[in-house]
């Protein structure tokens, strides 16, 4: 097993590397380097989920899941269907649709840190997290109901006030419930299992969300609804907004939401200090890069399978149904090859795998749907991996900051990974459609757009998605903080009377 050097987890440095001279952090956190050289507990080690941690039990993991269910059904359609929609159905401008989708992600990041600040310094008899979660609920509702049920011709300024209040409730929502997964437990496999069930429940929303549209359409006329764009877009607006209660309630209601012992306010100073971290660092450039190539992908699917590849829009959205519901595979798979390897590692071998399979996928001749609905499966197997695991890093890397400066920073880490997440999506979009109209693509001529701009969409969903997933890999395969180095940090808090 992989030693800790006084350095290593500091640098995020490959291991051996720094196993052979101390570095001038460490020195400066003694606490820090006893973590690194002293060895583990030996409780730590014969116990499944570590010292004692106990497993937690699974209505548990359900409840605390159950807001991704909303949540995750607010992230696919603003990627993968609000944007054709906007541009087609209600008339936006294809720039102007991107810039607007790309536009309030970017203005919405600095809210993040704001979520994060104010969850860190919160403390209340209800607890940190659920304060936060239920009043991001009402925003949510209230953002579903202007950006989905939006009239045709609406205004640039109508879209974007929509928007932006969505995305408002969306990240308050988002940053504090992956900062109170973090806290469930400190052991570092149950943090695999706990961000499993949070990505194994937004997998299950994707499938249900995704039969939305094509369900409505198909039981619209028995109530005298004609079957269009707008019906399915509304019936999944009309699903998120049901789901919002009930699923925030049973996290409410039956998550454990205790108060962090080491938690203490912090300044924007502090805040500065703590984004200049090269371990945070590395881990939130894996995550940019894990999150371009679905950014990509969600961004141009339709155009892709439509324009290039001559099926209906109809076809191209039930293809996502096999990536995503791949993932229901790929979740314990990539879950069972964390706990056999490491958590980095799995997510190196899952990222690295999704750029080969992504390039056969759109290399591969046209073969007719079943071919395409074969190459969206694979693809979706190691997709899943890096959303979970790299959450549950996170975890990790909150307790390696809090044993340095003794202080939680889990809310504002969480927050900045929320952020990063959504420039990975926003990045694309923007980029991806203003190149689009460069070229002289036309969203609404389909087959009939001209090569060069069929070409054009071809290339764009081919090269940055592969450049990406490859960056990712390489990144991960640096990481540092394995299975021993996390006990040795868990056991300096616990001997300082720090509950992590």
């Amino acid at each position: 097993m992989a030693r800790c050097s006084s350095g290593s987890i500091m640098r995020s440095r490959p291991l051996r590397r720094a196993a052979s001279a101390p570095s001038r952090p460490a020195e400066r956190f003694p606490h820090f380097r006893q973590a690194c050289t002293a060895p583990p507990p030996t409780a730590q080690w014969r116990r499944p989920w570590g010292g004692g941690h106990v497993q937690l039990k699974r209505r548990t993991l359900a409840a605390f899941a159950a807001p991704c269910l909303p949540l995750t059904g607010v992230g696919l359609p603003l990627v993968v269907y609000l944007p054709p929609y906007y541009a087609g159905t209600l008339g936006l401008d294809l720039a102007m649709t991107g810039i607007l989708f790309s536009a309030v992600r970017w203005i919405d990041l600095p809210l993040d840190i704001v979520f994060g600040h104010w969850i860190d310094r919160t403390k209340t008899r209800f607890g940190r997290f659920r304060p936060w979660l239920g009043v991001a609920a009402l925003f949510l509702v209230l953002g579903l109901a202007m950006v989905f049920f939006a009239d045709p011709g609406l205004t640039p300024l109508r879209a974007f006030l929509g928007l932006f209040l969505l995305y408002g409730g969306f990240s308050a929502a988002q940053v504090a419930h992956t900062s109170w997964g973090q806290a469930l437990s400190t052991d570092y496999h149950e943090r695999s299992r706990i961000f499993g069930w949070w990505q194994g429940f937004n997998m299950l929303a994707l499938i249900s969300l995704l039969a939305v549209p094509p369900l409505a359409n198909a039981l619209g006329p028995r109530w005298g609804l004609e079957p269009s764009a707008a019906l399915g877009v509304h019936a999944m607006g009309w699903v998120l907004i049901a789901l919002v209660a009930p699923t925030f309630i049973a996290a409410l209601w039956a998550v454990p939401d205790r108060a962090s012992a080491h938690a203490s306010p912090h300044g924007w100073a502090d805040i500065k200090a703590a984004l200049k971290r090269p371990l945070l660092q590395r881990l939130l450039l894996i995550d940019l890069f894990a999150s371009l190539p679905p950014g990509f992908g969600g961004a141009l699917l339709v155009f892709f399978f439509e324009a290039a590849r001559g099926f209906s829009v109809t076809e191209a959205r039930l293809l996502l149904l096999f990536y995503f519901a791949a993932g229901l595979i790929g979740a314990p798979l990539w879950g069972w090859v964390a706990r056999r390897t490491s958590k980095h590692m799995a997510v190196a071998w899952a990222i690295g795998s999704y750029a080969v399979l992504h390039a056969m996928l759109v290399l591969m001749p046209s073969g007719g749907f079943w071919v395409a609905a074969t190459g969206m499966l694979l693809a979706g197997l190691p997709a899943v991996a890096p959303p979970f695991l790299v959450r549950a890093m996170l975890a990790d890397v909150t307790d390696a900051e809090t044993l340095e400066s003794g202080r939680s920073n889990a809310g504002l880490y969480y927050a900045v990974l929320v952020g990063v997440q959504k420039l990975g999506y926003a990045i694309p979009v923007g980029l991806a459609y203003i190149v689009l109209d460069m070229v002289g693509f036309d969203a609404k001529l389909g087959t009939a757009n001209t090569p060069q701009a069929i070409d054009g969409l071809v290339l764009l969903f081919l090269i940055p998605p592969i450049l990406a997933a490859l960056a990712a890999a390489w990144l991960a395969r640096g990481w540092t903080i394995d299975r021993a180095a996390q006990a040795r940090i868990i056991a300096a808090l616990d001997s300082k009377g720090v509950t992590p």
